[in-house]
């Protein structure tokens, strides 16, 4: 959506236009509802989220400013909503250690430890039963790790955007997300299922290619 379209679409949203409304949500209902589900792993749950970020939205609507840019303002309140839902469901501390690989090249980017392509893991992991096992454990991320993960590695927000969607300082971005990387590998690297194959099936995967 042109920038002055949304401009005029927020303005008239602000002064109680429904019509108005709809129109400039309907662009971000689908990024909505991808990073709930990247969140709270649950279509059902991701769907009522979406729902309720969207009353949010049109609740706060006329306290935003422009300080910002909108989709930004709006994935914050997205990110936040997920977050407090995770804590009323919260019944599982996580342990940290190392996670993928660090690519020399640029801290930016990561590898899993087979892989060669310097991708986000979504890409590098394409089969279907690879990425359930990934989602699982993504889910089993403290808040706050998921949070990263799933705004960089899976939706490749920039540090700089992500910085601003969670209100934190770009090199608490950079230390969150190496820890979020960590505690994901912990998981991955479990000796029971569904956890156990995932880098065994990651290996056949690239033999087979």
């Amino acid at each position: 959506m042109h920038e002055d379209t949304e401009r005029q679409l927020i303005n008239q949203a602000q002064a109680g236009d429904t019509n108005a409304f709809e129109t400039l949500i309907s662009s971000y209902e689908k990024p909505i509802y991808t990073i709930c589900l990247r969140m709270l792993l649950s279509e059902e749950e991701a769907y009522d989220a979406t729902q309720e970020v969207c009353i949010k939205i049109w609740k706060q609507l006329h306290v935003f400013k422009g300080d910002s840019k909108l989709s930004t303002w709006i994935y914050r309140i997205t990110t936040n909503q997920c977050l407090d839902l995770l804590r009323k469901n919260k019944n599982k501390k996580q342990k940290e250690t190392s996670l993928f690989q660090k690519n020399d090249e640029s801290e930016e980017e990561w590898m899993l430890d087979k892989g060669s392509e310097k991708e986000c893991v979504e890409k590098i992991v394409e089969d279907k039963e690879l990425k359930e096992i990934l989602q699982q454990a993504i889910f089993q991320l403290k808040e706050d790790y998921k949070t990263v993960i799933v705004l960089r590695d899976i939706n490749q927000y920039s540090y700089d955007e992500i910085a601003e969607i969670l209100n934190i300082s770009l090199g608490t971005v950079k230390s969150r997300l190496s820890r979020a990387r960590a505690s994901l590998r912990i998981f991955l690297e479990q000796t029971k299922e569904p956890y156990k194959s995932f880098f065994v099936k990651m290996s056949n995967k690239e033999g087979t290619q």
